[in-house]
């Protein structure tokens, strides 16, 4: 879903871990999206992450905390200390699944 083209902002309705290296979102909307920790944490759009060539240890890429804040973002905190936040729209701009990337006839992309 382009937000671009939707004057409505992304609505969380469920969060939660899947397993050690995801994690899942149920949108308000019907749709879900797995994202994975190491997309996650690569894709933060804080200006130390923005610059750096990317977070491969295994401690910038596990866990430690996930939290809705309210309506519209998602906090995560990360095992080396540090933490991301995004927001609503920035999340579902991040899915990948099939149908975000306008491919709904090949449900695993990259294939």
């Amino acid at each position: 879903m382009a937000i671009g083209k939707s004057k409505t902002v992304p609505r969380i309705r469920g969060l939660n871990e899947v397993g050690r290296y995801a994690i899942g979102v149920q949108w308000a909307d019907g749709h879900e999206s797995i994202f994975p920790l190491r997309n996650l944490r690569n894709a933060c759009p804080c200006n130390t992450c923005v610059a750096a060539e990317g977070n491969d240890s295994a401690e910038s890429q596990r866990l430690l905390q996930l939290s809705r804040l309210g309506d519209s973002a998602v906090y995560l905190a990360w095992a080396d200390g540090h933490e991301t936040l995004y927001t609503t729209v920035q999340l579902r701009e991040l899915c990948r699944c099939a149908l975000c990337v306008q491919e709904p006839e090949r449900p695993i992309t990259g294939n």
